[in-house]
């Protein structure tokens, strides 16, 4: 996943061994800029921190849309979403040469016509032979706990409840959740069976996330569900997928709970699994200090789930 992308898509090599494309001959990592947009961002700093990074060979991390200057003889990691301005932007930092060779990857499935339009002003430029490589990596989720995976998509049951919605921005919708969906279920190396209700949201993600998962099994020159799997008998017990809207139970969005992370979420809002907290000195400044809650946290991983005061 991310790890293999920051090894420029080969398997990071920890110890003794032949070294690996992202790593030089005594075994440290090559050192190298990580490029990436706000979406893909959220996605790295959820999972890593600056010293994962740093432990990566990644020394320096910028957004896509923010001024930059050149670097020169240094490799460039890009983890972008398949847009447009995305595109326009990775040719830009081509023609202005700002780093030595550029290795992209992309969120989700590059459209071919983004392909075709990425090729045309490369060429336009004559900077196609600094492009190392381009991936497809379906990595465009979240996931803030090791057992739990997010969208990333807010306010959607305000969207697609919305009377303002048009059918094709409601289309629109749905086909980024099932790209998102199909990524998650390609990391698991699962194709499941989907269960969801008629007559709602749920349904259309169902009809069209099935309807991708076959084509992509049966029409694709490579399975990507199968690249890797060494245990075929367990990829064959299918899980079971159920897809429900979230109107089927509105009351949990209600309830509270009473567990240690609950009470913290109410009272610093956990985000991209981060806390804020603003603390005055004797003098009357306030700051703000960002806290990480990660699973390496030894009481946070023995307490978010528990019953506050237990």
């Amino acid at each position: 996943g991310l790890i293999r992308m920051l090894h420029l898509n080969d398997e990071p090599k920890l110890t003794g061994g032949s070294s690996a494309a992202g790593t030089d001959d005594q075994n440290t990592p090559i050192w190298k800029v990580l490029v990436f947009d706000s979406f893909c961002r959220d996605i790295v700093s959820t999972v890593l921190r600056v010293n994962d990074l740093r432990d990566n060979g990644i020394t320096v991390h910028m957004l896509l849309e923010a001024q930059r200057t050149s670097i020169p003889d240094v490799p460039a990691v890009y983890f972008i979403q398949p847009k447009p301005e995305s595109i326009k932007r990775l040719a830009e930092d081509l023609a202005r040469d700002l780093y030595e060779l550029y290795y992209v990857n992309f969120s989700s499935s590059l459209p071919r016509t983004l392909l075709e339009e990425f090729a045309v002003q490369t060429a336009a430029t004559g900077t196609s032979h600094q492009i190392a490589q381009v991936y497809d990596q379906y990595l465009n989720f979240l996931c803030p706990e090791e057992s739990m995976f997010s969208l990333h998509f807010p306010n959607t049951f305000e969207s697609i409840h919305s009377p303002a919605m048009t059918d094709t921005a409601i289309s629109s919708l749905i086909d980024r959740i099932v790209s998102a969906l199909f990524s998650v279920l390609l990391t698991l190396k699962s194709v499941p069976t989907i269960c969801a209700p008629r007559g709602n949201a749920a349904e259309m993600v169902a009809t069209r996330l099935d309807a991708k998962l076959r084509e992509h099994i049966m029409n694709s020159r490579q399975n990507l569900f199968a690249e890797g799997v060494e245990d075929i008998v367990a990829q064959s017990r299918r899980p079971v997928l159920v897809l429900l809207d979230r109107d089927i139970d509105l009351g949990s969005m209600l309830m509270h709970s009473w567990t240690y992370q609950a009470l913290i979420h109410d009272l610093y809002n956990i985000k991209l699994n981060q806390i804020a907290i603003t603390q005055t000195d004797n003098a009357g400044r306030k700051a703000k200090k960002t806290y990480d809650l990660s699973v390496s946290d030894s009481f946070w991983a023995n307490n978010a789930a528990l019953p506050f005061p237990e």
